[in-house]
């Protein structure tokens, strides 16, 4: 599928959302799914984030 057809699906689901009154759910649920590719692309090798020492 072309990134042109790939944009004119999204605008047209955008569209209906909205007129449906679940444009805040759809945009939830593309959130959910952002967020479970990012866990599902980490490698198990990458190491923690650095955090600053507390200081006093």
């Amino acid at each position: 599928m072309g990134l042109d057809k790939l944009i004119t699906l999204g605008a047209a689901l955008a569209i209906l959302a909205a007129s449906t009154g679940q444009l805040p759910r759809a945009i939830r649920a593309v959130h959910i799914a952002q967020l479970h590719l990012i866990k599902e692309s980490q490698a198990s090798r990458w190491s923690k984030a650095l955090l600053l020492p507390k200081t006093k």
